[in-house]
């Protein structure tokens, strides 16, 4: 149960200590197309031009985002105008195709089985942007992993940074409570972990809250 007990400690020491709108998903909570874009806009940036860009994209469209202005827009203006995201043209063309491929009505109601199989067949839109949107959205128990949380477990020793995303999320799960409560606090305090002590270069072993237990494969 290693890998519960990496999680039991992490939100007993970070989640008093995390406020939810540093992460731009909780900021309208209530819109599907919102979350789905926030973390869209997320990949392969850091926050801050993350949060510039979705800022600039809600000025023009507002929240709940409107549909008809996004698609009105077209890639090429989308893509201008979310430019300090990053890969701008791709990010904009998987944003255009989710909202023509995806109603807010399955994005609320469907089976999320059913709906995870809808979201990965959208180009662009990957396994953690799908299993964000189900935890933080529908509130279904997955554990969506992302690179903090990947190399926090790595060096911990319980997963090997090889393998594959679905393998590597079924090993955490299978230790969790199956309960979206717990999963949503263990997911951003292992973020806060990593981002704060466990870091990507020069990682603070000697603060670290499991520094007894890690195997350290750094």
């Amino acid at each position: 149960m290693r890998v519960r007990y990496l999680c039991d400690r992490a939100i007993e020491y970070y989640w008093g200590k995390i406020n939810l709108q540093d992460f731009t998903v909780f900021r309208a909570p209530a819109d599907p197309y919102y979350i789905l874009i926030a973390t869209i806009l997320s990949q392969n940036t850091s926050d801050v031009n993350s949060a510039r860009a979705l800022a600039r994209l809600i000025e023009v469209v507002g929240t709940p985002i409107d549909v008809g202005k996004v698609l009105e827009m077209g890639v090429e203006k989308l893509a201008e105008l979310i430019r300090v995201s990053g890969l701008h043209y791709a990010k904009a063309r998987t944003i255009v195709q989710l909202l023509r491929s995806l109603s807010r009505e399955e994005l609320e109601h469907d089976e999320p089985d059913s709906l995870r199989a809808k979201l990965l067949k959208v180009p662009g839109v990957g396994y953690k942007t799908a299993d964000v949107f189900l935890l933080m959205y529908r509130r279904y128990p997955v554990f969506p992993m992302d690179t903090h949380i990947r190399r926090v477990l790595h060096r911990y020793g319980v997963v090997d940074r090889r393998e594959s995303y679905e393998k590597a999320r079924r090993l955490v799960e299978e230790e969790l409570p199956r309960e979206a409560d717990y999963l949503l606090k263990a997911h951003l305090s292992l973020i806060q972990h990593g981002r704060s002590t466990c870091k990507a270069r020069k990682p603070l072993c000697s603060t670290c809250i499991v520094t007894l237990e890690c195997s350290k494969k750094l």
